[in-house]
């Protein structure tokens, strides 16, 4: 009985430092700075990403997140990020997939107010956004596309000033003369045809 107990002993310990122990954030980064702080996520990437010239990547490395057009040198941002004002509010909010903005971003200003929501694409402006103003309403309201305003663009100046404008990679779109129903006008006169006499 003695000799079971010395073992259990001996062997109790290391039985339970053998367990798979919790992940408290070996992958997660806090940097305290001035005005802000910031929580970032570098959990491991599955494979390295092809890097393109024209797209900016975050990483971490020498106590600080760094930035960099077409390249890295550390470890990649991948997973949630989150920078806060020193009174605790929420600045920015997203997430990072291989160093690349990803999915939707949103930003507020020290009063907690949202100014403005972007959704990003592999590192590029594609989708929805929203900006807002001082108030917090809706100032302006669209889609990118690479980069680019396409589609419909909503601009809210005021209460009763509003207006909208098509994008086509970038540029506006002219509106087209008349109206639909103008182009459509169903009651519109047929114009005869000419007749054509015959030569005599």
């Amino acid at each position: 009985m003695k000799q079971l107990f010395t073992l259990l002993l001996i062997c109790g310990p290391g039985l339970l430092f053998a367990q798979k122990m919790p992940d408290y954030g070996i992958h997660q980064i806090r940097l305290n700075d001035t005005d802000k702080t910031i929580r970032a996520e570098i959990q491991p990437v599955t494979s390295m990403p092809n890097v393109h010239a024209e797209l900016t990547y975050y990483w971490y490395g020498t106590g600080s997140i760094h930035q960099l057009q077409g390249g890295f040198s550390g470890q990649l941002l991948n997973g949630s990020y989150e920078e806060y004002y020193i009174n605790k509010n929420l600045k920015t909010q997203g997430v990072f997939e291989k160093g690349l903005k990803n999915g939707v971003w949103k930003e507020w200003d020290e009063s907690g107010k949202l100014t403005r929501q972007l959704t990003w694409e592999n590192g590029s402006w594609s989708g929805p956004f929203t900006l807002y103003n001082a108030h917090g309403q809706v100032a302006q309201s669209g889609r990118y596309l690479d980069n680019q305003l396409d589609g419909l663009v909503s601009f809210n100046a005021g209460t009763d000033s509003a207006r909208t404008l098509r994008y086509k990679k970038g540029h506006v779109v002219p509106p087209k003369s008349g109206t639909f129903l103008k182009r459509i006008n169903i009651f519109k006169k047929k114009k005869k045809a000419p007749e054509v006499k015959p030569a005599s």
